[in-house]
């Protein structure tokens, strides 16, 4: 008994199992939850409109279907959401096993991802644990620091990148091998990209860029979907037209 208390299958089960005695809730006191059941209220967290001092909280979370509060992966003991969303927070790469299993949406907003070294995790390693994803996104203020000239020649290694939906990247190093990328884009029939390059890409980058963005908007039809790219400096008319296609694009 006292192991099926500390291991519980499923969240359905644990539920049961709890409604059935109260002495599983006690040895192993966890919320099942679709997402994570608070709210912040001027700076404190609330039941309803009832605050409740956040740190004194012994109980964990079950999280079933959406997870976006970064704050409580300390408390966090299994997460099957499907939407993930990860924000402002420093985590380590081991941490992500909690989302991996069941993940298919996943955006991460101004994260960083350590490796147990202390490093900054590659791009591409991250991607690679979410076996299930569809959607991903990585969104980020400053330039984003782990994409490399090697990042997008790694990815395309994966099996899974080939069978993503959406891939959605802003503050794009000029590290990134757009080479690499422009052949698979002319190949490419699943994915839809949308990529923005930082302030900083160089000019001979840039132009490389407007030249791809270029044949792209002088193709009549598409055997592959056309991404969106955008860069400082871009015309807002080659943008508009650009946006037009990548929200058009049927192949």
């Amino acid at each position: 008994m006292f192991y099926i208390s500390k291991n519980p299958k499923s969240a359905k089960l644990y539920q049961k199992t709890i409604q059935t005695c109260k002495y599983f809730f006690i040895k192993n006191p966890i919320i099942v939850s679709p997402k994570y059941p608070y709210s912040r209220n001027l700076g404190k967290w609330c039941v309803g409109k009832t605050r409740f001092d956040f740190s004194q909280l012994i109980c964990k979370f079950w999280i079933t279907e959406n997870y976006n509060i970064s704050s409580i992966l300390p408390k966090l003991y299994k997460c099957d959401a499907k939407n993930v969303n990860l924000k402002n927070k420093v985590i380590s790469f081991n941490d992500l096993s909690m989302f991996t299993k069941t993940a298919e949406d996943i955006t991460f907003n101004e994260i960083t991802v350590k490796d147990s070294d202390g490093s900054i995790a590659p791009f591409e390693k991250i991607f690679e644990t979410f076996i299930y994803v569809k959607k991903f996104r990585f969104d980020s203020e400053l330039i984003l620091p782990n994409i490399t000239s090697k990042t997008f020649n790694e990815l395309s290694k994966i099996p899974h990148f080939s069978k993503l939906q959406l891939m959605d990247l802003n503050n794009i190093p000029d590290t990134f091998d757009i080479e690499n990328f422009y052949i698979y884009m002319k190949e490419n029939k699943t994915t839809k990209f949308w990529l923005e390059f930082h302030k900083s890409v160089s000019v001979p980058y840039k132009t490389r860029l407007e030249a791809i963005i270029d044949e792209i908007l002088g193709t009549k039809k598409f055997n592959y979907k056309p991404p969106m790219i955008d860069f400082d400096g871009l015309e807002n008319a080659k943008k508009f037209r650009l946006y037009d296609f990548f929200v058009i694009s049927n192949v």
